[in-house]
């Protein structure tokens, strides 16, 4: 397992796709083990995004096989905030291994199940992401901020959009 370190803000943002290395390229791959339908941003738009947060705060910059990231359009002097919205379809994952990563970090863990799949939901005051597993298949959502009180509540976000997703990928 390796760490992804690709600048403090960023990194951040992409925690949850440091996981172990992947089988296959996610949503490409499609359900072939009993896992999750593969859909652009797994199944979430841009309207989708701005419904959940109350707002156009967050702009679409990364559109990949394996997932989305939504920057938060918010700045530090000059200098862009580096933190967003993501979600990331992971291919041959362990939950645990997922687990260990946020307890790690320091969030608290809460079990969960979304349209019949287990999950578990890691939550600090900056940061709260959730993960559903299905066959072989993880997504996992996640949203960070450095100034939470802009928005509604963190994990409020973060399960309007898995429960959007897994009503369309599941």
């Amino acid at each position: 397992m390796g760490i992804c370190l690709a600048g403090l803000a960023i990194g951040a943002a992409l925690l949850p796709a440091c996981g172990p290395a992947q089988e296959a390229p996610g949503p490409a791959a499609g359900a072939a083990g009993g896992g999750f339908r593969g859909a652009e941003c797994n199944g979430v738009t841009d309207a989708d995004i701005a419904d959940a947060v109350g707002s156009q705060m967050f702009t679409r910059a990364v559109v990949s096989d394996t997932g989305c990231f939504w920057q938060e359009n918010s700045v530090l002097g000059t200098f862009g905030a580096g933190m967003g919205i993501s979600t990331w379809w992971y291919r041959g994952s362990d939950m645990d291994t997922e687990r260990t990563l946020e307890t790690r970090a320091g969030r608290t863990l809460t079990e969960l199940s979304i349209d019949g799949n287990k999950g578990f939901r890691a939550a600090d005051a900056n940061v709260c992401s959730i993960y559903v597993a299905k066959g072989d298949d993880v997504i996992t959502w996640s949203i960070q901020t450095m100034n939470p009180a802009t928005l509604p509540a963190l994990c409020e976000v973060t399960e309007k959009l898995a429960r959007l997703s897994q009503g369309r990928v599941n």
